[in-house]
């Protein structure tokens, strides 16, 4: 490969090589964008840096949920033992429309519900008469604020008891 010597007027005796040429500022400015992006990057990976940036769980998701467990605990009590829950009525409510639910605990539209009875442990929903015990939109992998009340229902569906499940988002 040649190289060609550019003599130009007014500048004495220097050579310049037209192949060469010095860092220009878009190489500069792609640098310094691919530097910052990729420290970005390891510090969001690494320190947990955009978990500020998410949306939490709210107090008003929180009370929520704490006063429909409470609701439901206190208006389907057989109140022979403490926590005893009524399975028909228990069945009953949990078979209506999560809409319903809604407008019955004063819960706006643009929260979401899920109510469930869970083994105590949480492993599995309960299931009475081949009906599962749930009403509500999938909470997984979602923040939700969660209520729970141990319970035992009056025809020995929860032997030794349950876990009544409560989550708002």
């Amino acid at each position: 490969m040649s190289q060609v010597i550019d003599r130009r007027q007014g500048r004495g005796d220097r050579c310049y090589l037209s192949g060469a040429r010095g860092q220009t500022l878009q190489d500069y400015t792609i640098g310094i964008s691919l530097f910052l992006v990729t420290v970005a990057a390891v510090l969001a990976g690494l320190l947990g840096f955009t978990s500020p940036l998410t949306a939490g769980v709210s107090a008003e998701d929180v009370s929520q949920s704490e006063r429909v467990s409470a609701a439901m605990v206190g208006n389907l009590s057989t109140a022979r033992q403490p926590n005893e829950l009524d399975a028909s009525r228990l069945s009953t409510t949990l078979g209506r429309p999560v809409e319903q639910l809604r407008n019955r605990w004063g819960i706006e539209r643009t929260t979401s519900l899920n109510v469930s009875l869970v083994t105590l442990n949480g492993t599995r929903i309960v299931e009475r008469g081949g009906t599962r015990l749930t009403v509500g939109a999938s909470h997984t992998n979602r923040s939700t604020a969660t209520a729970s009340r141990i319970v035992v229902l009056d025809d020995g569906t929860c032997d030794p008891s349950c876990r009544l499940v409560v989550r708002t988002w």
